[in-house]
């Protein structure tokens, strides 16, 4: 699997083809905006502990999430992220939400976002606070292609194109121990 260094590392398109579009931009907010943001939202927001039915059960999600709508109600602080990678991007989005992992038990499976509900071709964008956590991307067609990427403070991963078609992603748990997480996910719905 190939692997980028954790810090200092320049933008990264790992993928630009038929496949979609997977890129990494690191540095799209500074260091102390990052660190600002992240207590802020820790503190501040209200989250909740969602659960999903996988594998015959029940069973509850290994981290916190805040969601919020566009169309009004969302917090300043998540409005100005949201404008930041709008202008990045030249994309607008519609759907905005937030996950807390709180600790190394804390993951989202292998996955790829629901292409049903989202726009054709559309992109989902997410912003890292916090600890820096692995982000390990796949394809889904075999012979497997993948790789993982160290998402710094700041940084904005991108999964663009038909990426949700063809590529799957998860944020792991680990072994050791890792301080807490924030990602800001910003997704083009139908």
């Amino acid at each position: 699997m190939q692997q980028l260094a954790l810090f200092g590392t320049a933008e990264r398109i790992f993928v630009d083809d038929e496949s979609g579009t997977v890129a990494y931009y690191p540095g799209v907010l500074d260091a102390s905006e990052s660190k600002r943001l992240f207590r802020h939202f820790s503190q501040s927001l209200t989250w909740t502990r969602e659960t999903m039915w996988m594998y015959d059960r029940t069973v509850s999600v290994p981290r916190l999430i805040a969601r919020f709508s566009t169309d009004g109600g969302m917090p300043a602080e998540v409005t100005a992220v949201q404008n930041r990678v709008e202008n990045f991007l030249k994309a607008r989005f519609n759907a905005v939400s937030l996950q807390y992992y709180r600790d190394a038990n804390d993951s989202v499976a292998w996955h790829s976002d629901h292409t049903e509900d989202l726009i054709d071709k559309g992109i989902v964008a997410v912003v890292s606070l916090g600890a820096v956590r692995e982000m390990h991307v796949r394809s889904k067609a075999r012979p497997r292609r993948a790789f993982a990427c160290a998402l710094e403070p700041g940084s904005l991963f991108v999964m663009a194109g038909r990426a949700q078609d063809f590529w799957e992603h998860t944020i792991p748990k680990l072994r050791q121990p890792v301080a807490p997480r924030i990602s800001i996910t910003f997704r083009q719905k139908r």
